[in-house]
């Protein structure tokens, strides 16, 4: 059986031939053309399948926020000095271990009212660990700055808080066991000439200034935690707890 063959004048079929070809279509196409409806149905519905895999880590999957948190850190007392460099700013600044705050990756949804801010780039953040920082003038220039809660504004930065070091979060050690040796206390006193306290406290206690100056006593809390605003808390040898306004702040003795 020979193939339909359409009569054409030039490179344009007749009406002859146009006609002939429409009803071999009629006759044949119907389940052809089901059939081509059909994939175009099933090549769309993948299409948005992938679409949807695409936008899903737009809808809050990664740890793109911290929250933060007061911490009691056993981290055995220390005083470092660093070079901090951010926004065009270097300074040479001291912290303070142990830490204060621990910050923890967090994923945030269902946020009402609507911020007003549209979210930078989503990627995760990371578990940190914030000690207390000390850094001389000049801090950082006020610069704009945009984010979800707070939308698009001018922030001025002020005297340094915390540094916020990565950190890898793991259980807790239950039921370790360690050793302890007593150390016989000796006179926790101020020397004048170093301006420092020196001394070594029993029971764990540190040898730290009093607030008024001049004067120097055994202290079992950190800095940190003591209660406002009497903070009865140790810190550096070179340093006296002081009340600044909401809490306690290890601060140099001048």
């Amino acid at each position: 059986m020979h193939a339909p063959m359409l009569e054409t004048i030039g490179n344009v079929p007749s009406a002859h031939g146009r006609a002939f070809s429409q009803r071999v279509l009629s006759s044949h196409g119907s389940g052809e053309s089901r059939s081509f409806a059909m994939n175009r149905v099933q090549v769309r519905f993948v299409a948005l399948l992938g679409a949807a895999a695409l936008a899903a880590p737009a809808l809050g999957e990664t740890g793109d926020h911290v929250a933060c948190y007061k911490v009691k850190d056993r981290a055995k007392h220390g005083v470092f000095t660093l070079t901090v460099t951010n926004a065009g700013v270097t300074q040479a600044c001291r912290v303070t271990v142990p830490a204060r705050l621990g910050c923890l990756a967090t994923q945030v949804s269902a946020v009402a009212p609507t911020p007003p801010g549209d979210e930078p780039s989503p990627g995760p953040a990371g578990d940190f660990l914030c000690y207390p920082l000390v850094c001389p003038r000049p801090f950082p220039s006020a610069a704009q700055m945009t984010d979800e809660l707070g939308g698009q504004r001018v922030v001025d930065f002020k005297r340094a808080q915390l540094l916020c070091a990565p950190a890898a979060r793991g259980p807790a050690t239950i039921g370790s066991s360690t050793t302890t040796t007593t150390v016989p206390p000796e006179p926790c006193d101020f020397n004048s000439s170093d301006r420092k306290c020196e001394g070594t406290c029993g029971d764990g206690g540190h040898c730290s200034a009093v607030a008024s100056g001049g004067a120097c006593e055994c202290r079992k809390t950190p800095c940190g935690d003591a209660d406002s605003p009497s903070c009865d808390g140790f810190c550096a040898p070179d340093e006296a707890c002081v009340f600044t306004v909401t809490d306690c702040s290890c601060m140099s003795i001048p």
